[in-house]
Protein backbone atom coordinates (compact mmCIF):
# COMPACT_ATOMS: atom_id res chain seq x y z
CA UNK A 1 0.00 0.00 0.00
CA UNK A 2 1.09 3.53 -0.86
CA UNK A 3 0.73 6.65 1.68
CA UNK A 4 1.57 9.73 -0.82
CA UNK A 5 1.80 13.33 0.29
CA UNK A 6 3.07 16.39 -1.54
CA UNK A 7 4.14 20.19 -1.21
CA UNK A 8 4.10 23.49 -2.29
CA UNK A 9 7.19 26.16 -3.33
CA UNK A 10 8.58 26.24 -1.56
CA UNK A 11 17.16 27.21 -1.19
CA UNK A 12 21.85 26.76 -0.52
CA UNK A 13 23.49 26.43 2.53
CA UNK A 14 25.90 29.53 2.89
CA UNK A 15 27.05 30.25 6.24
CA UNK A 16 26.84 33.51 7.97
CA UNK A 17 30.40 35.31 6.92
CA UNK A 18 32.92 33.69 4.64
CA UNK A 19 35.72 34.98 2.29
CA UNK A 20 34.15 36.02 -1.46
CA UNK A 21 36.12 37.09 -4.14
CA UNK A 22 33.15 38.54 -6.15
CA UNK A 23 31.80 41.82 -6.07
CA UNK A 24 34.84 43.07 -3.23
CA UNK A 25 33.86 46.76 -2.79
CA UNK A 26 34.31 45.88 0.76
CA UNK A 27 35.55 43.87 3.66
CA UNK A 28 32.82 43.65 6.42
CA UNK A 29 33.40 42.14 10.20
CA UNK A 30 30.96 41.16 12.23
CA UNK A 31 31.01 41.62 16.25
CA UNK A 32 32.31 38.15 16.93
CA UNK A 33 35.33 39.38 14.49
CA UNK A 34 33.96 37.26 11.60
CA UNK A 35 34.86 38.54 8.08
CA UNK A 36 33.27 38.66 4.94
CA UNK A 37 33.29 41.00 1.37
CA UNK A 38 30.26 42.16 0.15
CA UNK A 39 28.70 44.89 -1.64
CA UNK A 40 26.29 46.95 0.07
CA UNK A 41 22.92 47.05 -1.88
CA UNK A 42 20.35 48.27 1.16
CA UNK A 43 19.28 49.39 4.02
CA UNK A 44 15.85 48.64 5.24
CA UNK A 45 15.35 49.66 8.85
CA UNK A 46 17.41 47.26 10.67
CA UNK A 47 18.35 44.45 8.08
CA UNK A 48 21.34 45.30 5.90
CA UNK A 49 21.51 43.61 1.88
CA UNK A 50 24.57 41.88 1.06
CA UNK A 51 25.50 40.84 -2.48
CA UNK A 52 27.91 38.14 -1.48
CA UNK A 53 28.93 35.56 -5.28
CA UNK A 54 25.93 36.56 -7.10
CA UNK A 55 23.36 36.32 -4.10
CA UNK A 56 21.99 38.81 -1.99
CA UNK A 57 22.15 37.90 1.91
CA UNK A 58 19.70 39.58 4.83
CA UNK A 59 22.08 39.89 8.10
CA UNK A 60 20.38 42.57 11.18
CA UNK A 61 22.52 45.72 11.50
CA UNK A 62 23.49 44.17 15.05
CA UNK A 63 26.10 41.65 13.89
CA UNK A 64 28.60 44.16 12.47
CA UNK A 65 31.56 45.72 13.99
CA UNK A 66 30.72 49.60 15.08
CA UNK A 67 33.30 50.52 12.47
CA UNK A 68 31.04 48.88 10.11
CA UNK A 69 27.66 50.24 11.42
CA UNK A 70 29.27 54.13 10.91
CA UNK A 71 29.87 52.98 7.82
CA UNK A 72 26.23 52.29 7.16
CA UNK A 73 24.64 55.17 8.52
CA UNK A 74 26.64 57.44 6.50
CA UNK A 75 26.01 55.56 3.36
CA UNK A 76 22.26 55.45 4.04
CA UNK A 77 22.36 59.35 4.40
CA UNK A 78 23.30 59.64 0.42
CA UNK A 79 20.71 59.83 -2.15
CA UNK A 80 21.28 56.76 -3.90
CA UNK A 81 19.14 55.16 -7.11
CA UNK A 82 16.86 52.71 -6.38
CA UNK A 83 18.38 49.91 -8.83
CA UNK A 84 21.92 50.33 -9.01
CA UNK A 85 21.77 51.81 -5.14
CA UNK A 86 24.95 53.85 -6.54
CA UNK A 87 24.55 57.76 -5.81
CA UNK A 88 22.51 60.09 -7.80
CA UNK A 89 23.19 63.21 -8.48
CA UNK A 90 21.34 66.20 -10.40
CA UNK A 91 20.08 63.95 -13.39
CA UNK A 92 17.55 61.64 -11.63
CA UNK A 93 14.24 60.54 -11.91
CA UNK A 94 11.49 60.70 -9.15
CA UNK A 95 9.01 57.96 -8.23
CA UNK A 96 7.11 58.42 -5.45
CA UNK A 97 9.80 58.38 -2.49
CA UNK A 98 12.58 57.18 -4.23
CA UNK A 99 14.87 58.26 -6.58
CA UNK A 100 17.02 56.98 -10.21
CA UNK A 101 19.40 56.98 -12.55
CA UNK A 102 17.57 58.24 -15.49
CA UNK A 103 19.43 55.20 -17.79
CA UNK A 104 18.13 52.87 -14.07
CA UNK A 105 15.11 53.98 -14.49
CA UNK A 106 13.69 52.23 -17.43
CA UNK A 107 11.90 49.04 -18.64
CA UNK A 108 13.94 45.32 -18.96
CA UNK A 109 11.74 44.77 -22.02
CA UNK A 110 12.07 47.77 -24.57
CA UNK A 111 15.11 49.12 -22.47
CA UNK A 112 12.81 52.57 -22.68
CA UNK A 113 12.89 54.89 -19.56
CA UNK A 114 9.50 54.90 -17.82
CA UNK A 115 7.37 58.77 -18.13
CA UNK A 116 5.31 60.13 -15.57
CA UNK A 117 2.14 58.12 -13.98
CA UNK A 118 3.11 54.79 -16.91
CA UNK A 119 1.53 51.93 -15.49
CA UNK A 120 4.87 49.58 -13.80
CA UNK A 121 5.23 46.39 -12.65
CA UNK A 122 7.81 45.27 -10.76
CA UNK A 123 9.51 42.15 -8.80
CA UNK A 124 10.90 42.31 -5.02
CA UNK A 125 14.53 42.42 -7.12
CA UNK A 126 14.38 46.04 -8.14
CA UNK A 127 13.54 44.90 -11.46
CA UNK A 128 10.62 47.09 -13.45
CA UNK A 129 8.77 46.73 -16.87
CA UNK A 130 5.92 48.62 -18.63
CA UNK A 131 2.79 47.09 -17.48
CA UNK A 132 1.97 46.51 -21.60
CA UNK A 133 4.97 45.12 -21.71
CA UNK A 134 4.54 42.52 -18.73
CA UNK A 135 3.78 39.86 -21.48
CA UNK A 136 6.94 39.79 -23.28
CA UNK A 137 8.75 39.12 -19.89
CA UNK A 138 9.21 36.03 -17.55
CA UNK A 139 8.95 35.72 -14.35
CA UNK A 140 11.24 33.15 -12.42
CA UNK A 141 9.51 30.22 -11.21
CA UNK A 142 11.87 30.30 -7.79
CA UNK A 143 12.51 33.55 -6.89
CA UNK A 144 9.95 35.97 -9.19
CA UNK A 145 12.72 37.83 -10.60
CA UNK A 146 11.50 39.47 -13.87
CA UNK A 147 13.72 39.57 -16.84
CA UNK A 148 13.08 40.00 -20.71
CA UNK A 149 11.58 36.64 -22.79
CA UNK A 150 13.47 38.24 -25.49
CA UNK A 151 17.07 38.37 -24.60
CA UNK A 152 16.02 34.91 -22.04
CA UNK A 153 19.17 32.11 -22.97
CA UNK A 154 17.60 28.63 -24.25
CA UNK A 155 19.10 26.68 -20.83
CA UNK A 156 16.35 29.32 -18.76
CA UNK A 157 13.32 28.11 -20.73
CA UNK A 158 12.58 24.47 -18.82
CA UNK A 159 11.03 21.66 -21.50
CA UNK A 160 8.18 21.18 -19.26
CA UNK A 161 7.98 25.17 -19.64
CA UNK A 162 8.86 26.67 -16.27
CA UNK A 163 11.25 29.42 -16.40
CA UNK A 164 14.41 29.95 -14.50
CA UNK A 165 16.32 33.54 -13.68
CA UNK A 166 20.34 33.63 -14.25
CA UNK A 167 20.91 33.60 -10.19
CA UNK A 168 18.53 30.37 -9.26
CA UNK A 169 19.97 28.42 -12.79
CA UNK A 170 23.48 28.71 -11.74
CA UNK A 171 22.64 27.32 -8.19
CA UNK A 172 20.07 24.50 -9.86
CA UNK A 173 20.35 21.32 -8.71
CA UNK A 174 20.22 19.01 -11.68
CA UNK A 175 22.09 15.76 -10.39
CA UNK A 176 22.05 12.88 -7.84
CA UNK A 177 25.17 13.85 -5.97
CA UNK A 178 24.29 17.51 -5.41
CA UNK A 179 20.36 16.14 -4.29
CA UNK A 180 22.46 14.00 -2.19
CA UNK A 181 24.57 16.63 -0.45
CA UNK A 182 21.57 18.80 -0.05
CA UNK A 183 19.37 15.67 1.74
CA UNK A 184 22.77 15.57 4.07
CA UNK A 185 21.87 18.75 4.81
CA UNK A 186 18.23 18.47 5.83
CA UNK A 187 18.67 15.33 7.69
CA UNK A 188 21.15 17.10 9.82
CA UNK A 189 18.77 19.92 10.37
CA UNK A 190 15.82 17.33 11.45
CA UNK A 191 18.13 15.21 13.56
CA UNK A 192 18.54 18.81 15.99
CA UNK A 193 15.04 18.47 16.43
CA UNK A 194 14.62 14.94 17.63
CA UNK A 195 13.44 13.47 14.61
CA UNK A 196 15.39 10.00 13.32
CA UNK A 197 16.39 9.07 10.11
CA UNK A 198 13.82 6.79 8.53
CA UNK A 199 14.15 3.18 9.32
CA UNK A 200 13.09 1.77 5.66
CA UNK A 201 15.66 2.45 2.54
CA UNK A 202 14.91 5.86 0.60
CA UNK A 203 15.84 6.75 -2.61
CA UNK A 204 15.41 9.95 -4.45
CA UNK A 205 14.60 11.30 -7.92
CA UNK A 206 14.88 13.96 -9.74
CA UNK A 207 11.78 14.53 -12.42
CA UNK A 208 10.10 17.37 -14.76
CA UNK A 209 7.11 19.20 -13.53
CA UNK A 210 5.29 16.81 -16.00
CA UNK A 211 6.38 13.55 -14.63
CA UNK A 212 5.58 15.19 -11.27
CA UNK A 213 2.17 16.08 -11.85
CA UNK A 214 0.88 12.84 -13.45
CA UNK A 215 2.45 10.70 -10.62
CA UNK A 216 0.71 13.28 -8.16
CA UNK A 217 -2.71 12.33 -9.67
CA UNK A 218 -2.18 8.94 -10.12
CA UNK A 219 -2.11 8.46 -6.41
CA UNK A 220 -4.95 11.30 -5.82
CA UNK A 221 -2.83 14.66 -5.07
CA UNK A 222 -3.35 17.78 -5.60
CA UNK A 223 -1.85 21.20 -7.33
CA UNK A 224 1.27 21.24 -9.12
CA UNK A 225 3.96 20.33 -6.67
CA UNK A 226 7.67 20.65 -6.02
CA UNK A 227 7.40 17.11 -4.54
CA UNK A 228 6.13 13.91 -3.65
CA UNK A 229 6.92 11.33 -1.01
CA UNK A 230 5.33 7.80 -1.67
CA UNK A 231 5.93 5.34 1.60
CA UNK A 232 5.16 1.30 0.65
CA UNK A 233 5.16 -0.52 3.53
CA UNK A 234 4.89 -4.41 4.72
CA UNK A 235 3.34 -5.83 7.71
CA UNK A 236 4.40 -9.51 8.58
CA UNK A 237 2.12 -10.70 11.21
CA UNK A 238 3.80 -13.82 12.67
CA UNK A 239 7.54 -15.94 12.58
CA UNK A 240 10.95 -14.68 13.05
CA UNK A 241 10.78 -11.79 10.10
CA UNK A 242 7.53 -9.92 12.58
CA UNK A 243 7.23 -6.25 12.31
CA UNK A 244 6.99 -3.47 9.50
CA UNK A 245 9.06 -2.61 6.91
CA UNK A 246 9.24 0.65 4.73
CA UNK A 247 10.46 1.43 1.46
CA UNK A 248 10.34 5.16 0.51
CA UNK A 249 10.17 7.07 -2.50
CA UNK A 250 10.89 10.91 -2.65
CA UNK A 251 10.19 12.83 -5.70
CA UNK A 252 11.71 16.72 -6.21
CA UNK A 253 11.62 19.09 -8.80
CA UNK A 254 14.86 19.55 -10.99
CA UNK A 255 16.33 22.53 -11.63
CA UNK A 256 15.23 24.16 -8.22
CA UNK A 257 18.07 26.39 -6.84
CA UNK A 258 19.55 25.17 -4.16
CA UNK A 259 17.99 26.91 -1.16
CA UNK A 260 14.24 25.83 -2.43
CA UNK A 261 15.37 22.07 -2.81
CA UNK A 262 16.15 22.48 1.07
CA UNK A 263 12.29 23.56 1.56
CA UNK A 264 11.62 21.00 -0.49
CA UNK A 265 13.30 18.28 0.83
CA UNK A 266 12.55 18.97 4.35
CA UNK A 267 9.03 19.24 3.78
CA UNK A 268 8.92 15.74 2.16
CA UNK A 269 11.54 13.84 5.00
CA UNK A 270 8.21 14.94 7.22
CA UNK A 271 5.94 12.59 5.56
CA UNK A 272 8.45 9.72 5.54
CA UNK A 273 8.61 10.07 9.79
CA UNK A 274 5.08 10.73 9.64
CA UNK A 275 4.55 7.72 7.49
CA UNK A 276 7.05 5.20 9.66
CA UNK A 277 5.22 6.12 12.26
CA UNK A 278 1.72 5.93 11.17
CA UNK A 279 0.83 9.26 12.39
CA UNK A 280 -3.18 9.86 11.98
CA UNK A 281 -3.68 13.66 11.24
CA UNK A 282 -6.43 15.86 8.91
CA UNK A 283 -4.27 16.82 5.65
CA UNK A 284 -4.51 19.79 6.98
CA UNK A 285 -2.11 19.20 10.42
CA UNK A 286 0.27 16.78 8.02
CA UNK A 287 0.88 19.34 5.41
CA UNK A 288 1.16 22.20 8.26
CA UNK A 289 3.64 19.77 9.94
CA UNK A 290 5.80 19.01 7.04
CA UNK A 291 6.09 23.30 6.37
CA UNK A 292 7.08 23.21 9.84
CA UNK A 293 9.89 21.41 9.08
CA UNK A 294 10.43 23.88 5.56
CA UNK A 295 10.21 26.93 7.42
CA UNK A 296 12.96 25.29 10.37
CA UNK A 297 15.39 24.61 7.20
CA UNK A 298 14.70 28.20 5.87
CA UNK A 299 15.41 30.16 9.26
CA UNK A 300 19.09 28.50 8.47
CA UNK A 301 19.39 30.31 5.67
CA UNK A 302 20.25 34.50 5.57
CA UNK A 303 20.12 35.03 1.67
CA UNK A 304 16.85 37.45 0.39
CA UNK A 305 15.66 33.94 -1.63
CA UNK A 306 14.77 32.18 1.68
CA UNK A 307 12.94 35.12 2.96
CA UNK A 308 11.05 35.54 0.08
CA UNK A 309 10.05 31.66 0.63
CA UNK A 310 9.56 31.99 4.43
CA UNK A 311 7.02 35.11 3.34
CA UNK A 312 5.43 32.55 0.68
CA UNK A 313 5.29 30.09 3.09
CA UNK A 314 3.84 31.66 6.36
CA UNK A 315 1.24 33.95 4.15
CA UNK A 316 0.04 31.30 1.78
CA UNK A 317 -4.05 31.26 1.92
CA UNK A 318 -4.32 27.88 0.98
CA UNK A 319 -6.78 25.96 2.99
CA UNK A 320 -4.50 23.00 3.04
CA UNK A 321 -0.52 24.12 2.97
CA UNK A 322 -1.26 27.50 4.21
CA UNK A 323 -3.64 27.74 6.94
CA UNK A 324 -2.34 23.98 7.96
CA UNK A 325 0.72 25.43 8.70
CA UNK A 326 -0.15 28.66 10.92
CA UNK A 327 -2.36 25.76 12.96
CA UNK A 328 0.80 23.85 13.60
CA UNK A 329 2.83 26.61 14.49
CA UNK A 330 0.56 27.94 16.75
CA UNK A 331 1.23 24.20 18.51
CA UNK A 332 4.74 24.78 18.55
CA UNK A 333 4.58 27.77 19.84
CA UNK A 334 3.30 26.60 22.56
CA UNK A 335 4.99 23.39 22.93
CA UNK A 336 8.68 23.49 21.42
CA UNK A 337 9.63 21.21 19.40
CA UNK A 338 10.01 18.47 21.63
CA UNK A 339 6.51 18.90 23.33
CA UNK A 340 5.27 18.88 19.51
CA UNK A 341 7.00 15.72 18.65
CA UNK A 342 5.47 13.75 21.48
CA UNK A 343 2.15 14.78 21.02
CA UNK A 344 2.68 13.72 17.40
CA UNK A 345 3.71 10.51 18.36
CA UNK A 346 0.77 9.66 20.51
CA UNK A 347 -1.58 9.24 17.00
CA UNK A 348 0.06 6.38 16.10
CA UNK A 349 -2.33 4.48 14.38
CA UNK A 350 -1.81 1.71 12.06
CA UNK A 351 -3.39 1.58 8.19
CA UNK A 352 -5.21 -1.53 8.95
CA UNK A 353 -7.14 0.14 11.97
CA UNK A 354 -7.86 3.53 10.75
CA UNK A 355 -11.93 4.33 9.60
CA UNK A 356 -12.09 3.60 6.04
Amino acid sequence: MKISDSRIPGVFFLGLFFLSSLFAERTWTTTEGGRTVGELISIDGEQVTLLIEGREYIFPVSRFSAPDRAYLQNWQKEERCGVCRKKVGVEKMQAGERVFHSKCFSCLVCERPFLDRQPIRRDEWGGMVHSEHFRHAHSCGSCGRLFSAKRAKLEQIYADGRVSCLVCLRESVNDVATLDAVAKRVRGGMAELGLPTPVGPLTMRLVDQKTLNQEVERVHGRGSLRGLTLTTFRTVTGGPKAGTSFTHQVWVLAGLPVVECVSVLAHEFGHVWLNENFIDMSPPSVEGFCNLLSMHALNKDTSKLADILRKNLAMSEDRVYGRGFREMDKKLQKLGWPGLIRDLSTRRVPLSKRAR
